[in-house]
């Protein structure tokens, strides 16, 4: 059986490795990592699409910038 894997943190590697060798029923496990033959373009990524999902809160981009509206106006209420 071939199993291929791509891997976001190349760092986390070991902990696969290991996991995979702790199961009972796997008989060996190969590392072979492979360099892209084409580079891909880089593409331009907003600041919100990089970080979209990452508070996990379920909201739509609406509400969020509804709550950052609101705390804009706070900071400029006067006292």
């Amino acid at each position: 059986m071939h199993i291929e894997v791509n891997l976001k943190n190349q760092s986390k590697l070991h902990y696969l490795v290991e996991l995979l060798k702790s199961l009972d029923f796997v008989e060996s496990v190969k590392i072979q990592i492979d360099t892209p033959a084409i580079s891909t373009p880089t593409i331009e990524i907003s600041r919100f699409e990089q970080f979209y999902g990452s508070t996990k809160s379920g909201l739509t981009t609406d509400e969020i910038d509804a709550q950052l509206n609101k705390l804009r106006d706070e900071w400029e209420r006067t006292i």
